[in-house]
């Protein structure tokens, strides 16, 4: 990417302060917005103005008509260009006996972000992408062709797998083989198999499934979000704890605390996620839905779930150290 296109992108970084919908703005931007989903835009953080949605969505069609037509080298040449990333925490992946799952949510450019970072990877471990196929996910065309351009090969240790039967069963044995898996829990198909988590103020469906993967593989979970950085069309990795799931570390547990200690690991990982992408959720994909369910209803039903886990995790069946922790 160029340098006078980074300075452009700084340089009208003054749209951020703009808190009034600009139609001729979103028709430039091709960015279809309502009324509710202005509304929506500015209930996802305290003082978030419709320009910082508008400054963000110019970046994310810069670095997509940027990235589309360039080879491998000028691809990569531009994304290690843009990222800001300490890699050193990676360590502890490259390092690991045992299988791991890299979380991440559609945040900020986490597509640059699982780019570099299974880069980085794949020239020491087996990596693999994980996320929904074409078939169900037509805007997913686009992660495929992107990943066939700069992964093509067995060269690059890196490859794709989709969420159907044989990409679930490939990413089950590759965990057990010790490698790593890249998935989007913040991303789910059938509502009626998921649960709800307390995120950022509101209730979220989501799969248990990034649980049950590390429980049943004995791999352990590293959260991980895409962040923007500088003003510039930088971006920023950042990782987390990691998270092991108590059946993992060699607890006896029956097929109720099974069930709890699968969502609690879900809900610790989503806790991490918070903690970074709140206040800037205007940056997350998903944050027109996640605050249109949003409602006084909604708040109602966050506070009666805390109140039921707190009971469960004062049951004496749960007293487990991990499985409190797990809960909390």
């Amino acid at each position: 990417m160029s340098i006078p296109t980074r300075l452009a992108v700084a340089a009208i970084s003054p749209m951020r302060l703009l808190d009034v919908r600009s139609r001729t703005i979103e028709r430039l931007l091709k960015l279809l917005m309502t009324e509710a989903d202005a509304t929506l835009i500015r209930q996802s953080g305290e003082g978030v103005r419709l320009g910082a949605y508008y400054h963000w969505y110019l970046q994310k069609l810069i670095v997509a008509h940027t990235i589309r037509g360039l080879d491998r080298p000028n691809t990569m040449a531009l994304v290690r260009a843009i990222d800001n990333t300490d890699y050193s925490d990676i360590q502890q992946l490259i390092d690991s006996p045992s299988g791991v799952l890299v979380t991440i949510p559609h945040h900020a450019h986490y597509i640059l972000s699982m780019t570099a970072l299974a880069e980085n990877l794949g020239m020491h471990r087996k990596v693999n992408v994980f996320y929904g196929q074409p078939a169900t996910h037509k805007g997913n065309v686009a992660f495929d062709q992107l990943h066939q351009l700069l992964f093509a090969g067995d060269g690059s240790g890196v490859v794709v797998i989709h969420d159907n039967r044989q990409g679930l069963a490939k990413a089950i044995k590759g965990l057990k083989n010790g490698e790593i898996v890249f998935i989007m829990p913040d991303a789910f198909q059938d509502e009626d198999a998921t649960m709800m988590v307390p995120f950022c103020g509101r209730l979220m469906n989501t799969m248990l499934g990034t649980a049950i993967l590390a429980r049943k593989t004995n791999s352990w979970i590293l959260p991980t979000v895409s962040m923007t950085h500088g003003a510039g069309l930088g971006f920023k990795t950042r990782f987390g704890n990691r998270i092991d799931h108590p059946a993992t570390k060699g607890m006896e547990l029956t097929d109720e605390q099974t069930r709890v200690a699968d969502y609690g690991v879900t809900r610790r990982m989503f806790a991490q996620f918070e903690a970074w992408m709140s206040g800037q959720l205007y940056y997350w994909q998903n944050v027109r839905g996640h605050f249109a369910a949003g409602s006084s209803e909604e708040l109602v039903r966050y506070d009666m779930l805390s109140q039921s886990l707190d009971a469960i995790s004062n049951n004496p069946v749960f007293k487990a150290p991990d499985l409190i922790l797990d809960l909390r």
